[in-house]
């Protein structure tokens, strides 16, 4: 059996499929088994990737609440230049919470992969996501250098 350089990760031969141990998550491949996450990384991870949902959620509440108490504040008063200011911002805020639905989305399906024990495997190459990467972006499902396969 080859051990990696990091202690808590080993690979062996195995066949096609995904699985959930005891103390690891695991993703099959058809020569050998790549060990991604350990069982305690798996909720470190869950915990990011939840507390960053609600941090979306809150984002996104906020915004809601800002835009009806200015449409209630500002609903006939002004001129053409404060009408544009307005649309300018509304438009900004629009774009936002696109974003922030997109986010929700891929936190959602971050969360489901590691619910399947995918979380941590490239959907493009089948590879492992370095643990640097997933720090930065918990939701992430590719490699750096990779193409998503459907638009996020």
């Amino acid at each position: 059996m080859w051990k990696s350089p990091r202690s808590d990760h080993a690979q062996d031969g195995a066949t096609l499929g995904t699985a959930m141990c005891s103390t690891k998550i695991r993703f099959f491949s058809r020569v050998r088994m790549v060990v991604v996450l350990t069982t305690r990384e798996a909720r470190r991870f869950r915990g990011k990737l939840e507390a960053e949902r609600k941090v979306v959620e809150a984002r996104l509440a906020a915004r809601s609440r800002d835009e009806q108490e200015t449409v209630r504040d500002e609903s006939g008063v002004g001129d053409s230049v404060d009408e544009a200011s307005l649309l300018y911002d509304r438009e900004g805020d629009i774009d936002d919470n696109d974003l922030d639905q997109r986010t929700l989305v891929q936190i959602d399906r971050a969360l489901r992969r590691l619910d399947e024990g995918t979380y941590g495997v490239s959907e493009v190459s089948g590879k492992p996501i370095p643990v640097e990467r997933l720090e930065a972006v918990p939701y992430a499902t590719t490699l750096i250098d990779e193409q998503p396969l459907e638009p996020a």
